[in-house]
């Protein structure tokens, strides 16, 4: 991110003042990269330069400068006092009609000879604003610039001022500028390469511009690449998807993904501030005996909460209960008996019940009784945060002092009050987690004005964003508008205006791009008419003709021609547990995962098993194993589980992982400790299957020789409920460990169940004979199950538990149902 203009001449003691924060960053990086850290000059936007020049101007100042949050605060109260019909939004218009006047120098005195509502509202407010400033002493930024014109006049400005970014001044910039003799930059013309393209919808648009960038950013990690997207706010959620999608970012935080966006959004969107809020106002019912249900739900099932991890389970059955009573409102004494086995969340909830809190503080006390009512709860103190939520919690802590600073404006109020006006704040406090270094830069059209990227593309190019609308203030009359020329107030200044973002737009990179979709939530749409668009180039999907159904009454498939299968043994263990389920697995359709966060369950798994056998690899018996020190097991775990963890992305999803990975492996290789002597022969092999002509191939997990010359097979289970009675039932419930006692001379089969919840180790314990009569009956079940797989029989009977992973269920109770 760089910008377009000639910054050879400047040094030090200039000062240059540009539109927004972003063309700061951008200029300072364009001179740092071009001459280093020696010549560059003070980069100010405007905003914080008026404030910067007042501080230093006036260090005997006795006025105090509101921020944004204490005028917001102020002007809230003062139409609190004269309007039922008050609203955020009516505060919004107030703030920006109230600048505008500033800024165009439009004394209210004129608007009051209009008798419309709204402007006589306008007057009213602010005349009682003025007041309150003056009475205490305040004056707020719109104030700023008054107070720097006069010590303009006053001073004798020997620096250089520069400005570069800005579309139209206003008649209070024009004035400073033309003080301090401003020199204009401008960028330098480009030879532009322009494109313009239409998609059919905007999640095609957006998604091939992910590809794009993915294109280019593999050709040239040091590009510069630009995606500027007008409506921004509205698309960010089909933008993170899409560009997670193509860069396969998901579960990566925001510092560690490839590309950034700059907009963030209000702190209460965030789960974290989400849970904090729910918590505050719980705590607040609770103190005063009447609990909405809901929310209380909301914040026993918070993982932010002390024991959120260790009760997790009894939480969640508490809730079951909860819900079970259909209360949406109850005191905390019915509630508590329900929490009977979370002995954490019943001291939090009994700490909170005894709290007593005056009727009524000031916002400065009431902070300090929030801050009491977290630490009641641990929060955030159960787990190591993300990066994001941490810096989501410190900011939470910077904007909570808010209520300090507005202590002195407001008299005692209670503290559900309190925690309403730091939730209101907290709305529109914008929060964006701090990016990493990446090329690819995702912003609005406002923030991209004056930067200069290696390849730009721009999309939304829609009639709703050029040419852009006329907009009135809500409370200045239209005729004042019109009159002073304010930005939208007609035809002519908004064809301006169009014209100057245009300009701006194809000074963005040489090689530009510019997009719309023909249709946005299916709601036609028409281009900008200052752009003629070709459509994208795209393939049409073959036309498929419909064919009639036909119904055919049979249960026999034919018989199958290739006897070499894949995923056998799930094939026969289908097969057993209904005819239907093995013979679909005819179709060869590939197991899918339903959306998750973080490891699936499988993967935990896999995990689990390359672990086990590089370590088993390496300690190959019972004596040394059991020759380690506790120290040498410890060490040597945590290596094995970093190797199996290697190839996974840094997160920290892997962070936990390797936590659980390490205590599992130890509460399991303790386990192995009791057995007595055994060394291991093989892990991990393959071995090739034949059950009565059907053949595949098969990955033993283990096998070792024991102290009497026998030899034992075992298989990892990582999931629960798995029992020995599931092998030598009629049917086989569990196919896998009787497969490879059938097809290996082995004396006998165990396996391991290895999960979190419990490690146990189970085997079939039989004498010679009996082994081989159990060995003689697994072979004739599978042997008629591999038959029967064969010949195509595939009856919808399925037994207990069969249905309920499988995706045909549905199809076989309609079958079942007809032919009842």
């Amino acid at each position: 991110m760089r910008t377009n203009i000639d910054l050879s001449s400047f040094d030090s003691n200039d000062i240059i003042i540009v539109a927004n924060n972003r063309q700061v960053l951008a200029i300072k990086k364009s001179i740092y990269r071009a001459h280093g850290p020696t010549k560059i000059p003070k980069v100010f936007s405007y905003k914080l330069w008026l404030e910067h020049y007042w501080k230093k101007n006036n260090p005997q100042r006795t006025t105090r400068l509101l921020s944004a949050s204490e005028l917001r605060f102020i002007l809230q109260k003062v139409i609190k006092k004269s309007s039922s019909n008050y609203s955020e939004v009516i505060v919004d218009e107030l703030i920006k009609s109230y600048t505008i006047c500033k800024a165009y120098f439009i004394n209210i005195s004129k608007i009051s000879s209009f008798p419309s509502s709204p402007s006589n509202l306008f007057i009213k407010w602010i005349r009682e604003f003025e007041i309150i400033k003056k009475t205490n002493n305040f004056i707020d930024s719109t104030d700023l610039s008054y107070q720097v014109i006069n010590l303009l006049k006053a001073s004798s400005e020997k620096e250089k001022y520069y400005l570069y970014g800005f579309k139209k001044n206003t008649p209070e910039q024009n004035e400073i500028f033309k003080i301090l003799n401003c020199q204009s930059l401008k960028a330098k013309e480009l030879k532009n390469n322009i494109q313009a393209v239409a998609f059919n919808d905007e999640e095609s648009e957006i998604l091939r511009i992910a590809k794009w960038a993915k294109e280019i950013s593999a050709k040239n990690s040091e590009s510069q690449i630009g995606i500027v997207i007008p409506n921004l706010s509205e698309l960010q959620h089909l933008i993170r998807s899409s560009f997670d999608q193509e860069f396969n970012s998901s579960l990566l935080e925001t510092h560690h993904k490839p590309y950034n966006i700059s907009l963030g959004v209000p702190l209460v969107q965030y789960p974290l501030i989400k849970d904090l809020l729910s918590l505050l106002e719980i705590s607040t019912q609770i103190i005063n005996g009447n609990i909405e249900v809901d929310k209380l739900i909301k914040v026993i099932t918070s993982p932010y909460i002390k024991g959120a991890q260790l009760e997790l389970n009894s939480r969640s059955l508490s809730v079951t209960k909860i819900l079970s009573l259909s209360y949406k409102e109850s005191s905390l004494n019915k509630i508590l008996p329900l929490f009977k086995n979370c002995p954490i969340l019943i001291e939090i909830l009994t700490e909170l019940k005894v709290l007593k809190f005056n009727k009524e503080n000031t916002l400065e006390d009431s902070l300090e009784s929030i801050n009491l009512i977290l630490s009641c709860y641990g929060f955030t103190s159960d787990r190591i945060l993300s990066s994001t939520e941490y810096q989501l919690f410190e900011k939470y802590q910077n904007e909570s002092l808010i209520l300090n600073r507005l202590s002195n404006l407001q008299t005692k109020e209670n503290l559900f009050d309190v925690i309403s006006i730091l939730k209101s704040h907290l709305s529109r406090v914008i929060f964006q987690p701090k990016s990493g270094i990446s090329n690819i830069h995702i912003l609005g059209s406002l923030e991209a004005e004056g930067l200069y990227f290696d390849h730009a593309w721009v999309s939304s190019m829609t009639s709703n964003f050029l040419p852009s609308k006329i907009k009135m203030p809500l409370f200045i009359p239209q005729k004042t508008s019109v009159e002073y020329s304010l930005p939208s107030s007609s035809f002519l200044l908004v064809t301006e205006e169009s014209n100057e973002t245009l300009n701006a737009l194809n000074n963005l990179s040489q090689n530009l791009t510019y997009s719309y979709a023909k249709l946005i939530n299916s709601r036609g749409e028409f281009p900008t008419p200052f752009i003629k668009f070709i459509d994208y180039p795209h393939y049409a999907s073959p036309s498929i003709k419909p064919r009639e159904l036909e119904y055919i009454d049979d249960f026999k498939a034919p018989s199958i021609s290739n006897f070499n299968i894949r995923k056998g043994v799930k094939t026969l263990q289908n097969q057993m547990s209904c005819s239907f389920k093995g013979f679909s697995e005819r179709f060869q359709i590939d197991d899918f995962d339903l959306p998750h966060v973080g490891l699936n369950r499988l993967e935990q798994g896999n995990l689990i098993h390359a672990i086990l056998e590089t370590f088993f690899n390496e300690i190959t018996s019972n004596v040394s194993l059991i020759n380690l020190s506790e120290n040498e097991l410890d060490k040597l775990i945590k290596k094995h589980v970093e190797y199996a963890l290697e190839e996974l992305p840094r997160d920290n999803f892997k962070f936990n992982e390797k936590i659980r990975l390490v205590t599992v492996i130890h509460n399991y290789i303790e386990l192995e400790k009791q057995r007595s002597g055994f060394e291991i022969l093989e892990t991990e092999s393959t071995s090739e299957v034949n059950i009565n002509g059907l053949k595949f191939s098969t990955r033993i997990d283990r096998m070792d020789q024991l102290e009497d010359g026998s030899k034992l097979i075992i298989d990892y289970k990582t999931g629960n409920g798995i029992k020995i009675s599931q092998m030598i039932g009629d049917p086989i419930e569990q196919a896998q460990l009787p497969i490879y006692a059938i097809s290996n001379a082995v004396d006998n089969v165990a396996f391991a169940s290895i999960n979190a919840n419990n490690c146990q180790f189970n085997s079939i314990n039989k004498n010679k004979s009996e082994w081989v009569k159990q060995v003689n009956e697994w072979t004739l079940s599978l042997n008629t199950s591999s038959l029967n797989f064969q010949n195509g029989i595939a009856d919808v009977l399925p037994t207990k538990n069969a249905c309920d992973f499988c995706g045909y269920d549905l199809l076989c109770r309609v079958d079942k149902t007809s032919n009842n």
